[in-house]
């Protein structure tokens, strides 16, 4: 009875060694142990088990987002007046997020505006005149009318002091006087001309031309004024003079005289170098005058813009953090965003004892507990540079897998587990 109990037990043994070794070697047909549901709830992760050629290699993971999180701000200041998204919101490149306060800065585009079409005009005033004293020529017609004009006042007056010979000397006289005074103010003139010629202007640059050119403006100054006063008092001698006669015709001849003369030396004398460099000035002035204009439209215009901020990415909104009404700073953060249009699967525990079986380039099969009935396709991108830690006595690697699905709410932070076909 002992012996059959004692060959019972041996033939137990057999067979309970027999089955050990059959699920030594089921084992080794997978590459990866799976943890069970109460494994996957336990905070460390689980080392993959050694794989073998031409098996499936499973790891477990999450998705990350490959951008990382974009606070989104504005470049310019003011009162947050409209908030045009909400957490949770799906945004495209270009969508608005929201708007400052702008009445100030529209009335701004207004204003220089207004300044730049002032300033084109002004330019184009200037250009005008410019251009007139450039192509500057006499007008014959109105030259040989002058001319006529001058030789009739001229006859008159000749006949007017011949009828007043009595009192004519004292006329002539004074007509005489009044001729030197215009020809010593011509002169002084002249003087003055250059002595302030812009082209001398280098002379006060130099020491010893400096002293000269000064003496020499207050000279030309002081003898100007001094032929203008002589020419006033000699006309008004000759108005004496042809008062005491009580001749008016004699006046009256006179002054359509001056009056012809002036208007032959109007037809006939060309713009001087004076006024020609004096418009050319004006010109470049107006136009540095509308560049500015137009800066500052474009500067004004640009503030307008920077008063409205668009999502510079396609992404999700995890966050608002500003009110409407509130005083916005120059990149203080309106609202947090998140890309999720591009997205990968890490690895937690991959095996260092896989690393020589998995590849850029591979096929992935991503499950995430989230969908646990859909496969989503993966390709392995590369295999992370360090160790993230070790189980037991082996590193454990991160996976790095892009993946892709168009029909399935995929969001970061998802876990699930990747099979790697193995080479």
């Amino acid at each position: 009875m002992k012996a059959k109990n004692l060959f019972a037990t041996f033939g137990l043994i057999v067979v309970l060694v027999l089955l050990a070794a059959c699920d030594g070697r089921s084992e080794g047909a997978t590459a990866t142990a799976v943890p069970d549901a109460a494994a996957e709830t336990e905070a460390e992760p689980t080392a993959t088990r050694p794989s073998q050629s031409g098996v499936t290699i499973l790891a477990d993971g999450s998705v990350v987002a490959v951008q990382p999180v974009l606070p989104v701000s504005f470049t310019a200041s003011g009162r947050l007046l409209e908030l045009a998204v909400e957490p949770g919101d799906v945004v495209e490149p270009g969508d608005l997020i929201a708007t400052l306060d702008d009445a100030a800065l529209l009335d701004a585009v207004t204003n220089a505006e207004f300044q730049g079409a002032q300033s084109e005009l002004n330019l184009t005033q200037a250009q005008a005149e410019l251009d007139r004293l450039l192509e500057w020529e006499p007008d014959e017609t109105a030259v040989a009318v002058a001319e006529a004009n001058l030789a009739a006042a001229q006859a008159q007056l000749e006949n007017a002091v011949a009828s007043d010979a009595v009192a004519g000397n004292s006329v002539t006289q004074a007509n005489v006087s009044v001729a030197q005074a215009e020809r010593q103010l011509a002169d002084a003139q002249e003087a003055y001309n250059t002595a302030f010629d812009p082209g001398r202007e280098w002379e006060l640059n130099d020491p010893f031309r400096k002293q000269f050119l000064e003496n020499e403006r207050d000279a030309a100054t002081r003898n100007l004024q001094f032929a203008e006063e002589n020419l006033r008092v000699a006309r008004a001698n000759y108005s004496l003079a042809v008062a005491g006669i009580n001749n008016d015709s004699a006046l009256n001849a006179e002054a359509s005289v001056i009056s012809a003369q002036q208007a032959l030396e109007q037809a006939q004398k060309p713009p001087t170098a004076e006024q020609i460099e004096a418009a050319q000035l004006s010109v470049q002035q107006a136009e540095l005058s509308l560049q500015q204009s137009q800066l500052n439209l474009e500067q004004a215009q640009e503030a307008v813009a920077d008063a409205q901020l668009v999502a510079p990415t396609a992404g999700t909104v995890l966050s608002v953090d500003a009110a409407e009404g509130a005083m916005i700073g120059t990149g203080s953060p309106i609202i947090t965003l998140l890309d999720t249009t591009q997205l990968e699967f890490h690895t937690s525990n991959l095996s260092e004892r896989d690393l020589a079986r998995v590849a850029s380039g591979q096929s992935v099969a991503v499950t995430l507990k989230a969908y646990p009935n859909d496969v989503i396709a993966g390709t392995v991108v590369r295999i992370g540079t360090q160790a993230t830690g070790t189980v037991g006595d082996a590193a454990v690697f991160p996976v790095i897998i892009s993946i892709s699905s168009d029909s399935l709410d995929i969001r970061p932070g998802m876990t699930g587990r990747a099979e790697i076909a193995g080479e």
